[in-house]
């Protein structure tokens, strides 16, 4: 994709030089592998469907454009853990989040309270030191940003499946906020930090094949073997091979039906495999792959230019709460199972589709993911209603400075970008943004001034997104376990919102080394919506 370079210009502001290069360099991401679907006319590969007979689905999903990735292969390829049996217990969906629709000149907050005692505010990852992640729990949500141990995060919903009756169930569009949920994110990175194998657990979403219960916790890889990706209780990842299509004591839909084990339908990866793909007779060529794995660019911060981070991108077509994935035994086929073109699950991307980027610096990440999903499945629903959701959010997390070490003095300038999805109402599909980001701290007011401009979409051609904006928050106090988080009210124009931010890497020369934060704004009134984030690097003079 070209960039017009003009628009990086936002009224006298000039976007600097190292702007100038990641507009020239980085492409549209949160592509799915959708998009190479959809341009040979396979719309119906990015999510839906229910019966076995062979044909495109009726509950296919629509997608954003883009690229397919490529690249290395990330995820864990050892077995082990095991697989708890059952379905999900209940839990609470994502509900809407109120939001401001006053303008206003935005005021400082008053200074967090500390979290409890039992709340880590500082990084533990299962899988290792090498391992940098966002915690797996929310502690609290202040200003519609939720916090987590090493990370601070906040997401949408779509639209389109909140009508009664619902019109569209060939899709999901649309965009409004949400709350709820959790993304845990992780990512590896080796001595340099350069980073690999991303994981990303999504739960909480409001995403429920049955209209009973949430589905299982979404763990996804972007592994481009076959297999099932196992989530043990001790919080580490693991790949197993994959039952073939006779277990029926695993794919036990065959002979329970809507009382099988959800857990056994979730996270498996059935591509690629030696039996075709099913599709549609007019779906010329039918894909035969799931991912093609993650792709890594790398960025110049290591070489001085310390705002231009690495950026890995990986997307995936998936079955999950497909359950055409056992054999049903011979002349007992339930009628549910019943299909014209036998069992088997027919093609990559029969129930949704996932994509996920990650922009890092040494010790800060900055993650945006998107999940596509059928839900009420008229397997396990049996309600008539099967159609599709997605999800979009900013997960910004890393190796986060220790509290105990966050200065009580001085001041430090930290420069960066920022990324997210803006919407002008709640029906339309977001845009991608970038944008340039300028954070200024006194540690001794502490007070945290956050600058967030040149936003454009990365579209070409450019424009502008109205979404820019100065707020100025407040960190915790010193010496309290939340002296590296800050949090604030924020507006740009219509929007009203909040952010919340952390300090990440070692304190050196009176300050931590990295910073970052992630902000939600919307407007009720006109439905405008913006997610985003940015993440910058202190700036020595």
């Amino acid at each position: 994709m070209i960039f017009n370079e003009q628009a990086i210009i936002t009224g006298a502001v000039t976007a600097p030089p190292y702007w100038e290069k990641m507009m020239k360099t980085f492409r549209l991401n949160l592509k799915p592998l959708c998009v190479a679907l959809l341009a040979a006319g396979f719309l119906s590969a990015c999510g839906g469907g229910g019966g076995g007979d062979g044909t495109a689905p009726s509950s296919g999903t629509t997608t954003p454009g883009g690229t397919t990735p490529g690249g290395t292969t990330p995820g864990g390829t050892t077995p082990g853990g095991t697989t708890p049996g059952g379905t999900t217990p209940g839990t609470t969906p994502d509900t809407t989040t109120p939001g401001g629709t006053t303008p206003g000149t935005t005021t400082p907050s008053g200074t967090p309270a500390p979290v409890p005692a039992t709340a880590s505010m500082v990084m533990s990852c299962p899988g290792g030191a090498s391992v940098q992640c966002s915690g797996d729990t929310i502690i609290r949500t202040e200003n519609g940003v939720a916090l987590t141990s090493s990370g601070v995060q906040a997401y949408g919903r779509s639209t389109s499946d909140l009508a009664n009756p619902i019109v569209v169930r060939t899709g999901a569009s649309g965009f409004e906020p949400a709350s709820g949920g959790v993304a845990e994110i992780r990512i590896t990175k080796d001595a340099d930090a350069r980073p690999s194998a991303p994981i990303v657990i999504l739960r909480n979403l409001g995403l429920t094949w049955d209209n009973k219960v949430d589905r299982p916790p979404i763990v996804e890889t972007f592994n481009t073997t076959q297999g099932r990706t196992i989530l043990a209780a001790d919080g580490t990842v693991s790949s197993a091979a994959l039952p073939g299509p006779t277990d029926l004591g695993y794919y036990n839909f065959a002979t329970l039906g809507p009382a099988a084990t959800q857990l056994n339908y979730a996270n498996n990866r059935y591509f690629p495999r030696a039996d075709p793909s099913r599709c549609a007779a007019d779906v010329v060529p039918c894909p035969t792959a799931e991912t093609a794995g993650t792709r890594l660019s790398p960025g110049e911060w290591r070489t001085g230019n310390a705002a231009w981070p690495d950026n890995l991108y990986a997307s995936r077509l998936h079955e999950d709460g497909d359950i055409h994935a056992g054999n049903a035994t011979p002349g007992s086929t339930p009628a549910w199972l019943e299909g014209g073109n036998g069992i088997g699950i027919p093609f990559p991307g029969s129930k949704g589709y996932r994509g996920f980027d990650n922009w890092n610096l040494r010790y800060t990440n900055l993650g945006a993911w998107v999940t596509q999903d059928t839900v009420v499945i008229e397997e396990w629903a049996r309600a008539g209603d099967e159609h599709n959701k997605n999800r979009r959010g900013v997960v910004t997390y890393g190796a986060v400075t220790d509290p105990a070490t966050v200065p009580a003095t001085g001041t430090a300038t930290y420069t960066g970008f920022s990324y997210g999805w803006y919407s002008p109402n709640r029906a339309a599909d977001p845009s991608v943004f970038r944008g340039t980001a300028t954070i200024t701290v006194n540690f001794a007011t502490r007070q945290v001034t956050v600058a967030v401009q040149n936003t454009n979409t990365n579209e070409e051609p450019s424009a502008v997104v109205p979404v820019a904006f100065s707020t100025t928050a407040s960190m915790g106090a010193a010496n309290t376990n939340v002296a590296n988080y800050l949090t604030g009210a924020v507006t740009a124009g219509n929007l009203s919102g909040g952010l919340g931010g952390r300090y990440f890497g070692p304190v050196t020369g009176g300050a931590p080394a990295e910073m970052g934060g992630t902000f939600q704004m919307n407007n009720a009134a006109t439905g405008q919506m913006v997610v985003g984030g940015f993440m910058a690097v202190r700036r020595v003079q």
